[in-house]
């Protein structure tokens, strides 16, 4: 991390200093990687092409520095300026006219110096930004290094001289106010305050709920159940806890069954319900269902934008597994001041931040074991080749999808993600699904922001695309990304009359979203 900081913090000085000459830039890879448009860089990178043809075009950076010791030559004196007529000569070969590009940056340099720049203002706090990355890292993991800490403490604050230092003195102060804390001697690995305040909190409402809620029975309003119970649900009719885990596996069929024969329990006993889906794609599974049709469902943001919970009600959570504790707290604060019956399924899918289900089976919450559902056969095929193995798979998906049935593949990794597409669409060309003649069309894929990760100045490159709500005309407005400035840690957009705005990194909200430009291949056959 240290490593790219730095490198982050030298190609941003230094390509500031090239653009106040009139020269442009623009962003080619990551951590900042950039060159200057128009200029033949392939006559040049003779060293990077050897190391390439030695560890190929996928290798790790360990295997590239590995290839960079094995591939250097002993070094030479050459003078100068029989190297600079060297480097002259290539460029006249290729066909590249320096003196024009030359003048031309003289003249964008010129218009510069007279155009009167933004006003500069200073950068967020160091404090402020050690906060910002501590909790950006508190959403996404219980445990972090302190690498991670100072990488994205240093990602937010101006690249000038000595923020390492000051990176290093704001964690250091943040251990001290035990806002960071150490979880080894060495203090390299952390957790924050937010989690452990968070899960005791967790632990001390799920302990209040089982000792002070009740759980009543109104029969002017049951409703008769249509089926018979299974041997949890069966438990839980007569047990009437309060706050309880029910826990099973099975896909979306299972996870219907298994919310369908909570709703019918808590509807015989005379209570309302409401139902908190994992998702949208399971809130769109759940209502799917005719037995649920007519029930209250809604997405786990509603815990954190303001949920009503109606006293003496039951509430289901369906996945619970993938409750942060943040909302984890809001519910269980909620049912805790309206004495509402809590159901947590647990179909034991990846958990979400801090494992509040652990938490509330540290506080002595009981599991209910549920059984019910239709069964899926999985088979699990042991193959170490990935080439192999991916062939294998897009030939299955091919076939299935030749059968006409819905297919989905998965696979971890935006670079594992692109080869599994490749093999699977040259696959579907070869079995005839998909046509072999493609054309090209450019889309804007998603960037998920948050109110963490919005201000981080590592989310934007120039090229992508933003939008900004307009509520007076209720539409988007649509901007392009020209450039990404460093020390004033801001955004210069570009709108559709190409007239440009600057834009502080730090007042975006949560009115403005992010795409990023992508190439999509589109064949006769898509669906």
């Amino acid at each position: 991390a240290n490593r790219i900081a730095f490198g982050k913090i030298y190609q941003s000085e230094l390509r500031q200093r090239v653009e106040a000459l009139g020269y442009e830039t623009e962003v080619v890879g990551k951590h900042g990687m950039w060159e200057m448009p128009g200029v033949p860089v392939e006559a040049f990178s003779g060293r990077s092409q050897a190391i390439r043809e030695a560890v190929g075009e996928d290798a790790s950076l360990k295997s590239r520095d590995v290839a960079a010791l094995d591939t250097r030559k002993s070094k030479q004196h050459v003078d100068p300026e029989v190297r600079m007529a060297e480097w002259m000569q290539t460029l006249k070969e290729t066909g590249f006219d320096i003196r024009a590009y030359r003048d031309a940056a003289d003249q964008r340099a010129e218009i510069r110096t007279q155009a009167p720049g933004p006003a500069s203002q200073d950068g967020p706090d160091v404090q402020q930004a050690v906060t910002q990355a501590i909790a950006g890292l508190s959403e996404r993991k219980v445990q972090f290094t302190y690498t991670d800490v100072l990488a994205r403490t240093v990602g937010i604050l101006p690249p000038e001289n000595g923020v390492i230092e000051r990176a290093r003195a704001g964690i250091d102060e943040a251990i001290s106010r035990e806002q960071l804390i150490p979880l080894d001697r060495e203090k390299g690995l952390f957790t924050s305050g937010i989690h452990v305040l968070d899960e005791l909190s967790v632990r001390a409402l799920s302990r209040d709920i089982m000792k002070q809620n009740r759980v009543t029975v109104h029969p002017e309003k049951s409703v008769p159940r249509t089926a018979g119970y299974s041997d949890a649900v069966s438990v839980l009719a007569q047990d009437r806890p309060s706050l309880a885990i029910v826990s099973g596996q099975g896909g979306a069929a299972g996870q219907r069954e298994r919310v369908a024969e909570l709703v019918m329990m808590a509807r015989e006993q005379g209570r309302e319900v409401q139902i908190i889906a994992a998702d949208r794609r399971s809130q769109m599974n759940l209502k799917q269902d005719e037995r649920l049709s007519g029930e209250l469902i809604t997405g786990r943001r509603q815990l954190l934008e303001g949920m009503a919970f109606p006293p003496g009600s039951t509430v289901i959570v369906d996945q619970g597994e993938k409750l942060s504790l943040k909302e984890t707290l809001t519910l269980l604060d909620g049912a805790a001041r309206h004495n509402v019956q809590v159901l947590i399924t647990d179909s034991g899918q990846r958990t979400g931040t801090g494992s509040a289900l652990m938490a509330m089976k540290d506080a002595g919450v009981n599991t209910y074991r549920w059984q019910g559902g239709e069964q899926r056969p999985a088979t699990i095929i042991s193959e170490p080749d990935r080439n192999v193995r991916y062939a294998r798979l897009a030939g299955d998906f091919a076939a299935s999808v030749k059968a006409g049935e819905e297919s989905v593949a998965q696979v971890s990794g935006v670079r594992e993600q692109a080869i599994l597409t490749e093999a699977i669409r040259s696959e579907l060309k070869t079995q005839g699904v998909l046509g072999h003649p493609e054309v090209t069309m450019t889309a804007l894929s998603p960037v998920w922001l948050d109110s963490r990760s919005r201000y981080l100045r590592d989310m934007y490159r120039p090229g992508m695309v933003m939008e900004q709500w307009n509520p007076e005309t209720r539409s988007h407005d649509r901007y392009v990304i020209d450039r990404v400035t460093a020390q004033s840690h801001s955004l210069t957009l570009r709108d559709a009359q190409g007239e440009t705005q600057v834009v502080r990194i730090s007042s975006l909200d949560s009115s403005w979203s992010l795409f990023r430009p992508e190439k999509m291949p589109v064949a006769d056959g898509e669906r």
